[in-house]
């Protein structure tokens, strides 16, 4: 059926739909985070300031760091420390050359004692040089394998649409062709263990850089609040070449270097992180009790209180850090299985306290009425439904230019058999329905993403979605 003959362009129905129009674009700006934990946290943005995790106690656990004096070596390294995970530097700072005949000897006897490899190693100069260095770590993996305590291996590759295109400029050949042999040396050698990164533009710092590309992080945060939003991220997967990758969301150094280190970790399932969601779902992770010390001095029932006597911690930074610390410890205590404990199902409202991000303010302000857009849009009631562990609905009531109008999300989730911590899910888009008329929805839209309930008790759920900070729902009284 034609768009012209669509009754959804119908003369009559005319002023209803275009107030229908109205509230999907205003969804596009506002809904994504105000569903967060659910359909993409598009708003909750990968900072730089999202408070690291428990300190490794009693470790096991030891990280070999190739290219450790490089822009996100650095940050490995810098991690690792604050984490207390022990590590060994190899590459710049060491004199280590993955280029010289006998790399592969001379890895392995850097990673002896070592329980995993993180290789940062790579290049992209424009030059014919670019496919020796990034093949590199091809033969770092080959040493690596020869060590028996070490488990995984982790290297940075870039994302698909990229590398795609890539292959059709004559100066990124040598990279594309580099990368391509380095990452199946890596399956070969690690072919149950091996985790690749592929972000897309990684940014931070304070300089741009054209080779590598590389934007600071003031200007990269901004264009990946932007371009990680749901309509851009599904227009960037359907449209081909240039035009997608130019919509492709960077994600922060220091997402990427948490991810990684998660992978070395276990934390991770084998294969590929080849999305900025899957990057920064990854480096959300907490860790596993049996790798971590869990430590919670308190009760979960004495944190709860701590966050309900704290309220509504709005823009107050140091309030934001200590309900995220709270909510942390909260997640270590987690002792239920969200894909088949019966205690999922039922109704949860979302609590915005504890919300940093732009979206869920805004979201907040127009449901408590403080918002100047409050005649224009007015958030009535907000609520989650899930059935069967699986079904999800989210119901909004909502007022447009003062008309109600009943606003139903529905979505599937099914458990991540390749998450080890046992409380990852894909979550599929099943459609969305305005006052009682199905909405026709791109397929292109209609797609998986990450979702982690990373805490479940008879009164609280915490959620992340691909913006990795924690959300807090509690259950309908």
């Amino acid at each position: 059926m034609s768009p012209r003959s669509s009754p959804l362009f119908s003369l009559s129905a005319a002023p209803r739909h275009i107030l229908l129009c109205f509230l999907l674009l205003s969804s596009s700006l506002v809904i994504d985070a105000l569903v967060a934990p659910l359909w993409s946290s598009a708003l909750s943005s990968s900072r730089p300031d999202t408070p690291m995790r428990s300190t490794l106690k009693g470790s096991k656990h030891k990280v070999l760091v190739l290219g450790d004096t490089g822009f996100l070596g650095q940050e490995v390294v810098r991690q690792l420390q604050e984490l207390g995970i022990p590590y060994v530097k190899a590459g710049g700072s060491s004199g280590l050359n993955l280029m010289a005949p006998n790399a592969a000897e001379l890895v392995a006897t850097q990673a002896q004692g070592c329980t995993a490899v993180i290789s940062t190693v790579g290049s992209l100069m424009g030059t014919a040089e670019d496919e020796g260095i990034n093949a590199a770590n091809g033969f770092a993996a080959q040493g690596a394998s020869r060590v028996s305590t070490v488990q995984r291996f982790v290297a940075i590759g870039n994302d698909p649409k990229v590398r795609e295109f890539s292959q059709s400029i004559p100066q990124l050949k040598s990279y594309t062709k580099g990368k391509i042999q380095s990452e199946a040396k890596i399956q070969e050698y690690f072919p149950d263990s091996y985790v690749i990164v592929q972000p897309s533009l990684i940014h931070g710092g304070e300089e741009f850089s054209a080779t590598p590309p590389r934007i600071p992080t003031q200007l990269g945060q901004a264009a990946e609040d932007i371009l990680g939003l749901y309509p851009f991220q599904a227009a960037s997967e359907a449209l081909p070449g240039i035009f997608g990758v130019a919509l492709q969301a960077p994600v922060s150094r220091e997402r990427v270097a948490r991810a990684a280190i998660n992978a070395a970790l276990g934390l991770v399932g084998s294969g590929r992180l080849d999305s900025r969601e899957a990057i920064v779902l990854a480096a959300s992770k907490r860790p596993a009790k049996e790798i971590f010390e869990c430590n919670v001095d308190e009760p979960v029932i004495v944190l709860k209180e701590q966050l309900k006597v704290m309220g509504d911690c709005g823009g107050d930074p140091d309030k934001l850090t200590k309900a995220f610390q709270i909510l942390e410890q909260i997640e270590n205590c987690n002792g239920n299985d969200p894909s088949t404990d019966p205690i999922l199902n039922g109704r949860w409202d979302f609590c915005f306290d504890v919300e940093a991000d732009m979206g869920t303010g805004v979201i907040k302000d127009i449901f408590e009425g403080r918002s100047p857009i409050q005649p224009i849009f007015d958030l009535q009631d907000l609520h989650m439904q899930i059935e069967n562990n699986r079904d999800i609905s989210i119901h909004a009531n909502v007022k447009v230019l003062s008309i109600p109008m009943a606003v139903k999300l529905t979505t599937r989730i099914e458990a991540d058999l390749s998450d080890p911590t046992g409380t990852s899910f894909l979550e599929y888009f099943e459609g969305l329905e305005i006052s009682g008329q199905t909405i026709p929805i791109p397929s292109d839209w209609q797609r998986a993403r990450p979702l982690e309930f990373s805490y479940l008790d008879d009164t609280m759920l915490i959620a992340r979605g691909n913006g990795g900070e924690p959300h807090y729902l509690k259950r309908d009284e």
